[in-house]
Formats: structure tokens, sequence, C-alpha cells
């Protein structure tokens, strides 16, 4: 939102009402105290480091607080992504080749769908295919990167 402290602004007056949870925990329901607005939040934080928001009726935001019937359009992390990348936003980029948040971002977008590519993958992630194959090579290996692996060593 600009660096200049609008987003802490904006999310001081938003209060989390319902976390989608499980497979989804990047997923809330939230109401600004200052107007009743209710907002469906994306919190991806691994590629983009950005909220995705969509303003919500009153009968969706009770939709999700009463019967748990979410929205599709960030039920799932490959959306997530997708949105992103619809809003032109440029994903990080990321000193080490198997950060751990690129490791886990693979391996949830592979356990959601089986059977996308490891070039939607790379896509999504920002990343070359050769790169796409190594971190679901980590993730199936769970060896991680030399961070993560020298954490796991050490017992932090």
């Amino acid at each position: 939102m600009g660096g200049d402290g609008l987003d802490e602004r904006v999310f001081a007056t938003v209060e989390n009402i319902v976390d989608h949870g499980g497979d989804a925990w990047w997923l809330h329901l939230s109401q600004c105290r200052a107007c009743g607005q209710h907002w469906l939040i994306a919190q991806e934080e691994r590629i983009f480091d950005e909220h995705f928001l969509r303003r919500l009726s009153v009968d969706e935001a009770r939709r999700i607080s009463v019967n748990a019937e979410w929205p599709v359009e960030f039920l799932s992390y490959e959306r997530v992504l997708r949105t992103g990348h619809a809003l032109r936003v440029r994903p990080c980029v990321f000193l080490e080749q198997l950060s751990p948040s690129l490791v886990w971002a693979a391996e949830d977008l592979r356990k959601e769908r089986p059977d996308i590519s490891v070039e939607e993958i790379a896509l999504l992630l920002g990343a070359t295919a050769t790169q796409a194959k190594r971190l679901l090579a980590a993730a199936s290996s769970k060896q991680g990167s030399w961070w993560q692996r020298t954490r796991d060593r050490l017992g932090w």
C-alpha cells in the first residue's frame, strides 16, 4: 500500500472475524470497526507478501460466519497466486534458491492440484522450471534449504 504506513492504518481498523484455517491458512473474514464493511482477505506472505481484499455484502459475510460457505476466488493457494499475477504484482526475489517459503509454496500447489505442471508452478512462483523441479524435489525429500536443515540439526 505504498510503504507510507497506509497498510498499518487500514489494518488497525480491521478486525478479524473468522479464519478459514486448515488448508486455507491465508484466508480470513474481517470487518472494519470504523464503517462496518466486511472484507474477504487473502494474506499471501510467501511469494508476493501482499494482502488481497474483496468487499463482501452482509449476506456473503453471514454465509461465511454462520455456514462456513466461503467464496471461491481465494479458496485455493493457486487462485491467490493467480490473483497476484492478474494484478501485476511482482513476486519477491529470493536469494536462497531453496528458501523454505518457496519449497512450502511448491509443495502446497502440488498438494492442491497433483496434476499441476512444473511450468505452471514456476510461473506462479516467479521461478524457472528448473528451480521449480528443485523445489518439488526438496519438498518430497523433506530436504529443504541449507538454513532449514541447519535449524533442524540444531533443534530450533
